[in-house]
């Protein structure tokens, strides 16, 4: 994706592109915290500014930081170096990098991580600017990405070199860098700002795990011990695994993931001012528990196979979101600044009969688990959602606990003596014994609370307590909610009054705000008196994440027409994304419906946003995580799942949307929940020229005469989908659809198999917004890697499905024999070519001494094929069955060329000499060898067989032809004798030719 920074500036988006290499910090002076003189309005403001705070940059003697400027190859290393915290230096000896430049330190860093190395004369170069072209290969180099054929969709990388070509399409499919409508640019220079925007964009990434099918280096530790320095700051840049008991890691950053392994057992491991950028998995631990002092998480998964374990959180821990695939214990102890665990979820992998227990104050618990008992012991949950289509599940509560909104999706059963400020009933059949001092109900959802009905034809109830007797005997009445209240949202105010606001206007108004208790401007306020709605600008999301918005309206003047003041409140939180195309195009006016939970694909909608002209949206809701409901006409609809989080700005909720097939075309559209990571789609199918085909992730185009049939449109790598296949152009035949669980490897236990994954697959044919097919994944406890989903029979129009929707140990093997790829081709050509190419060649009289010869036919099956002469051995001649010398001349020797022989003299010797002559044929990576039989005849041998040809000239002459020259010539060779030497031979053999190339 394009990221943040995309978002922070449209001016840029113009240009779109945005491949940069890396700021360098050169002996500059500008402090950081003074910004630089000529960023005020430049597009890249931002993340210029960002930079120059951490350190990553720095400014001109003048104040500047001169961001248009093309940056070079050692002020890459030296930003490179800086940002991704590389340390570890080689040993360098390049001609134009001396010990006493600047640059001389990066520049071994640079060597020693190997994302840029030096020339072949031993330089490097430190001064050249970097092209676009330069820059994917070293972020190609620096990421570990995957090559890739994508630059094939730009028209000027169409022909691009083969040593940046895959590398050009690796950062374009991976959002690090894109093109404009002149498309990519490979050889522009990249400016400074360009270079922080990607570089940024490329440390985002990484902090987005299981996003690369790439390795990354692995710190492993197997014995129990205290892991990191006693002060400072280990940078870790790879990921990292503890697996024993006992054991601390402590004052790490860890840019990849964190794994506590299944060794630790029932034991216990502390985190000590520990932070984990990408996600960590807990596979151990007991009721001695994990332990996280002082330490910062973001994603963390606990998946405990044998029984539950126990986390506890000290100090100034964060954990932004917590998702449990097996039972647990969570509990904050002494916490001075941190939040705790801000986001709960219990996953669909949670074993039925599972416990969850809580011990302090959650912002956000969603429920997507079944029979489930979620023990809330002390403390409170600000929002607690139970998703819809769960069942079982039972939430129980004590005197110590409560629970400030609860939003039930699905049925469960609340039980115990804590407290429920409100409750949003969505479903019939809930039970609710605590005491709930504010109930909603859907209409026509009945629900049994404290012993009495609610619902039906009501929809908001008190239920009134004894509270001195608590019986669970109370009756529930129907109140109205307060009529002259605000309703504040980020960019709207909407008024709840007793008098009707089609009567007032906006100067009948006087609307004020703070922001966290301080005096806040409102812009561009407008009043619709219609709907009753003050609309104005929203708050940016990431200054204002956190804070409290309170807008107060009061008449503006004694005559006004409002009567009373009213005011209301909201906390800023949510979320921004970016929604595009695979192809990085975004995607403006889709609208997405956000309902609380994980996979709630129904029921009411917390909020409803629309992308912008540039595919961007905003979502100003409370904690907790969401799933989206993405529609537009045109598009196939789809789903993201985002996280609101409660003391950060979460601001990549991106997602790609797939078009709509057109008439004639057939789209697989494959989703699936949290885990497995990674699931790939493959299909199988039978091509124009009668072999098959197999697209996929490796395989993602099948092009055939310069067409596309086949293509692999989206490939979704981090949870969710969508994966979308899409048949082009069909050919008559069988189609096998199936389903790789790629990430079986990645992550240990049950919880990342395919038959716990909730994967859909649809079939959609055409426009049709409605899909012809729709298969649901198999359930169970098995570990198959595969889900063969169907097989498809294409006959001209008519589409059958032989359904399959099964779970197997092995992939479908196609029906076709699979097309060769382009090795194989190159082969199969070489082979065809040898075939016309004769093993025994004899050179003719009238061949040229220092004259070329080739041994290949001038009607080539592939004109691209080379040829290379390795070898050419005299062998013995052969008389009455004994070897017999030659000669020690050499007649035949390879051209200069290397690819041609020829003939170095004339063989004036008593015998032909045979030579044996090795013949190299190679087409790409292609390479085959044949040997060929060369016979050298002596020249008296030639002088006949050219005397034989001329007669038959003469012989044959008609009235007027002049055949002097033949008839001098043969005269010539019948003077000759026995004593003649083998100069007078030659000559009368090259008189013969002449006379015979002249007539």
């Amino acid at each position: 994706m394009l990221g943040n920074m995309k978002k922070r500036n449209r001016q840029w988006m113009m240009l779109l592109l945005s491949v940069a290499i890396a700021l360098p910090t050169w002996g500059l002076t500008a402090t950081k915290s003074a910004q630089a003189s000529d960023i005020q309005n430049h597009w890249a403001k931002d993340v210029l500014t960002e930079w120059q705070n951490k350190g990553y940059i720095s400014g001109f003697q003048d104040g500047s930081l001169q961001p248009d400027q093309s940056v070079t190859r050692s002020q890459l290393a030296a930003m490179i170096n800086k940002s991704f915290g590389f340390t570890q230096a080689g040993s360098i000896a390049y001609q134009d990098v001396q010990p006493s430049d600047w640059f001389y330190h990066d520049v071994a860093i640079a060597k020693s991580q190997g994302y840029m190395e030096g020339y072949k004369n031993n330089t490097f170069h430190p001064d050249q600017k970097v092209t676009r072209q330069e820059l994917a290969v070293i972020l190609t180099s620096l990421k570990k990405l995957k090559s890739s054929s994508s630059a094939t969709r730009m028209k000027d990388t169409v022909h691009s070199p083969s040593w940046s070509k895959g590398s050009i399409g690796a950062v374009i499919d991976n959002g690090l860098m894109n093109g404009d409508e002149k498309g990519f640019r490979p050889k522009d220079t990249t400016t400074r700002a360009e270079a922080v925007t990607v570089l940024e964009r490329s440390l985002q990434s990484s902090n987005n795990t299981n996003t690369s099918k790439s390795n990354s280096p692995t710190t492993t530790y197997n014995t129990a011990g205290v892991y990191g320095p006693a002060s400072g700051q280990q940078q870790i840049t790879g990921d990292m695994q503890l697996n024993s008991a006992g054991s601390t890691l402590r004052n790490m950053v860890i840019e990849g993931d964190l794994l506590l392994g299944a060794g630790i057992g029932e034991g216990d491991a502390i985190l000590d001012h520990v932070t984990v950028k990408g996600t960590t998995t807990i596979n151990g631990g007991g009721i001695n528990s994990i332990h996280l002092q002082d330490s910062t998480l973001n994603t963390t998964v606990i998946n405990k196979k044998d029984g539950n374990v126990r986390v506890v959180t000290t100090g100034t821990t964060s954990v932004q979101q917590m998702i449990l695939q097996s039972g647990g214990l969570l509990e904050e102890k002494g916490l001075t600044t941190g939040s705790g665990f801000t986001n709960v979820v219990l996953s669909n992998q949670i074993p039925a009969g599972s416990t969850v227990s809580l011990k302090g104050r959650i912002d956000s618990m969603d429920i997507s688990s079944s029979s489930v008992l979620t023990q809330l012991l002390t403390g409170s949950v600000d929002n607690l959602a139970v998703a819809s289509g769960t069942t079982d599940n039972k939430i129980s509560t004590t005197t110590s606990s409560s629970i400030q909104s609860l939003t039930l999706n699905g049925v469960a059963k609340v039980s115990g003596n804590g407290t429920i400020e409100k409750a949003y009933i969505n479903v019939a059949g809930t039970t609710i014994t605590p005491r709930v001092n504010q109930t909603t109900t859907s209409a026509g959802v009945t629900a049994r609370i404290e012993g009495g009905m609610v619902g039906g034809e009501q929809v908001v109830t008190n239920i009134r307590k004894d509270d001195n007797k608590h019986q669970e005997s109370s009756t529930p009445v129907v109140v109205q909610q307060p009529m002259q209240s605000l309703d504040v949202r980020n960019g709207q105010a909407i008024l709840h009054l007793n008098q009707p606001t089609n009567e007032l206007l906006l100067s009948d108004m006087e609307v004020t705000a703070t922001l966290n208790g301080k005096p806040y401007t409102l812009t561009n306020v407008i009043y619709d008196s219609v709907t009753g709605v003050i609309q104005f600008d929203p708050l940016n999301l990431k200054y204002a994440y956190n804070k409290v918005l309170e807008i107060t309206i009061t008449p503006s003047s004694p005559a006004s027409r409002l009567l009373i003041t009213t005011k209301g409140n909201l906390r800023i939180n949510g979320f921004t994304g970016w929604i595009s195309e695979e192809n990085s195009a975004y995607v403006e006016g889709m609208t997405i419906n956000f309902r609380r939970g994980v996979g709630v694909t129904e029921g009411p909608i917390a909020a409803t946003v629309t992308t912008n002209e540039y595919g961007d949206y905003i979502a100003t809701l409370p904690p907790g995580t969401y799933t989206g409901e993405l529609k537009k006409e045109g598009y196939i609809p789809s789903y993201l799942i985002a996280t609101s989080l409660a003391d950060k700005y979460n601001y990549e909720q991106d997602a790609i949307v797939s078009r709509m097939p057109t008439e004639g075309k057939i789209s697989i559209v494959l989703t699936w929940d949290e885990l497995p990571y990674d699931e790939d789609a493959h299909l199988l199918g039978p091509t124009p020229d009668g072999y098959g085909f197999h697209t996929s992730t490796e395989n993602r185009q099948y092009n055939y005469q310069n067409q596309n049939y086949v293509s692999l449109d989206t490939d979704n790598m981090s949870s969710y989908g969508p994966e979308v296949i899409t048949i082009n152009k069909h050919v008559d035949g069988i189609y096998t659809f199936y389903v790789q669980n790629y990430s079986a490897t990645a992550n240990n236990g049950e919880a990342s198999t395919l038959r716990k994954s909730s994967a859909t697959v649809k079939v959609y044919n055409g426009a049709y917004r409605l899909p012809m097919k729709t298969y649901h994944i198999p359930v169970g406890d098995g570990e198959e890697p595969y889900w063969h989903v169907f097989d498809m029979n294409v006959d001209r129009d008519q589409i059958s499905f032989f359904d399959q929707n099964m779970l197997v140990n092995k992939p479908p093997i196609s029906i076709y024999h699979q097309t060769p790829d382009q090795g194989d081709l190159d082969m199969l050509d070489l082979e065809r070519e040898m075939e016309l190419i004769s093993s025994y060649s004899e050179l003719s009289y009238d061949t040229k001494v220092d004259e070329d010869i080739s041994l290949r036919l001038s009607n080539s099956i592939n004109s691209n094929i080379n040829t290379f002469v390795s070898d050419i051995e005299l062998l013995p001649h052969i008389v009455d069955g004994h070897p017999v010398g030659v000669t020690d001349d050499t007649y035949l020797t390879t051209s200069d060329t290397e690819d041609t022989i020829r003939l170095a003299q004339y063989n004036g010797s008593a015998y032909a000499a045979d030579y044996n002559v090795t013949l190299h044929l190679s087409l790409g990576e292609a390479d085959l060898e044949m040997t060929v039989l060369v016979k050298v005849p002596t020249v008296n041998t030639w002088i006949e067989q050219a005397s034989v040809e001329a007669q038959s000239k003469i012989n044959t002459a008609t009235a007027g032809q002049d055949i002097t020259a033949l008839q001098t010539a043969l005269n010539r060779k019948n003077a000759l004798t026995s004593s003649s030497t083998t100069e007078e031979k030659i000559a009368v053999l090259e008189e013969l030719n002449h006379a015979l190339i002249s007539f």
